[in-house]
């Protein structure tokens, strides 16, 4: 990892969630979480302007349509990340791509010497190729440590967390 400043910025849904009920706290949001505890970072919550319904099939209606019309959903606040050297960015997978508010974050920010290091929740796609479409977008960027991701239900768990801090400790 490097010895200048990180930043964690991370996208997290929390309400109704497919796999793991009403929570509190989105899955993403507690890896990102666990992130900035075993980094000392700073970070950043990617908060949509006009929130996500609670219920999840209204959600998924909302976030269907936004991923066909291409929109690029404003979100509260921003962080200058000039002063970083090292990004951890995280966020669910949503239908196999980033959910539309993170390409807002991405397409507004100059990548350039960035280290980033992805990290995402789904339940079961995996990465779905979006560690691909991060190195695209964030021109002048290097991605670090291959990624890690892993499902929802299971960031919930002792065993999700351990799992994380491993990855981590083999940065």
């Amino acid at each position: 990892m490097s010895n200048g400043k990180t930043l964690v910025v991370y996208f997290s849904r929390a309400d109704e969630n497919y796999n793991v009920g009403i929570v509190e706290v989105g899955n993403t949001e507690l890896l990102a979480k666990e992130v900035v505890a075993k980094t000392g970072a700073d970070e950043f919550k990617i908060e949509p302007r006009d929130g996500y319904p609670a219920v999840y099939q209204e959600a998924i209606e909302r976030a269907t349509e936004e991923r066909r019309a291409g929109a690029r959903p404003e979100y509260v606040g921003d962080v200058d990340i000039s002063g970083y050297d090292t990004i951890f960015f995280g966020y669910p997978i949503w239908w196999g791509d980033l959910p539309m508010v993170v390409y807002s974050f991405i397409e507004k920010h100059d990548w350039s010497g960035k280290t980033v290091v992805p990290f995402n929740t789904h339940e079961g796609s995996g990465n779905a190729g979006t560690y691909d479409i991060l190195g695209a977008k964030r021109v002048g960027a290097t991605l670090k440590g291959g990624g890690f991701n892993m499902p929802g239900s299971v960031a919930r768990t002792d065993e999700g967390i351990k799992m994380l801090d491993d990855w981590l400790s083999g940065l």
